[in-house]
């Protein structure tokens, strides 16, 4: 039985603008990606794919947490999907007061198990291998 989806019309949205401030920025196109990708966008510049892109919005300022954190699933799977087709992946992370980023090849500066727990655990594949970035390592878009 597949996983529910637990991300909302908003959240898509939300993700759309983040993506559209960093096209902006690094003065590219970009195309939401199907799921079966595990990452939410491809980054185009002159009829190429240059980069490809997992966003996260986090309702806290940058400096709330030390680190963020993130599926080590997801990341590998970002990084064979960019060792295959030779362009980096970027963890993009929008707080409320900055977007930052991340090449997901950086190593990362912690792993534990970790996710959901207590009363917002929707699931058991909310808790799983997860690794951590210090926000501080992090490019401010």
């Amino acid at each position: 039985m597949a996983r529910p989806l637990y991300e909302t019309a908003a959240d898509l949205s939300r993700e759309a603008k983040v993506m559209h401030t960093a096209a902006e920025k690094w003065q590219c196109d970009y195309l939401k990606l199907p799921l079966s990708y595990r990452l939410d966008f491809a980054l185009i510049r002159n009829n190429r794919l240059v980069a490809l892109a997992e966003i996260r919005v986090r309702n806290v300022t940058a400096s709330k947490y030390p680190t963020i954190i993130f599926s080590v699933n997801k990341r590998a799977k970002a990084n064979q999907l960019s060792d295959q087709i030779k362009v980096p992946s970027f963890f993009v992370v929008k707080y409320d007061d900055e977007i930052r980023y991340i090449n997901f090849a950086e190593t990362p500066d912690d792993f534990q198990v970790g996710g959901r727990t207590g009363a917002n655990r929707r699931d058991q594949a909310d808790v799983e291998l997860v690794g951590h970035y210090d926000v501080d390592r992090m490019m401010i878009l």
